[in-house]
């Protein structure tokens, strides 16, 4: 068994998780903040359930944001 998520931790430099998930939504990425999830404010999830296209667009994105592309 197992899920279609990913838990990553907000890049160092990039804010809590809050922060950066504003980022994301404001670049038309929707994340959703780890605080939902724990009392920790340090992460993000990421539904991976979506196409390929879909996926790529959202890594670009992703990228982008940390100053990898």
């Amino acid at each position: 068994g197992g899920g279609f998520y990913v838990f990553p931790e907000v890049p160092p430099g990039q804010g809590t998780g809050g922060e950066f998930v504003a980022r994301c939504i404001d670049n038309e990425l929707l994340v959703i903040p780890g605080g939902i999830f724990s009392r920790r404010d340090t992460h993000f999830r990421i539904s991976y359930a979506a196409s390929d296209r879909t996926l790529q667009r959202g890594l670009d994105v992703l990228r982008r944001l940390v100053g990898g592309a």
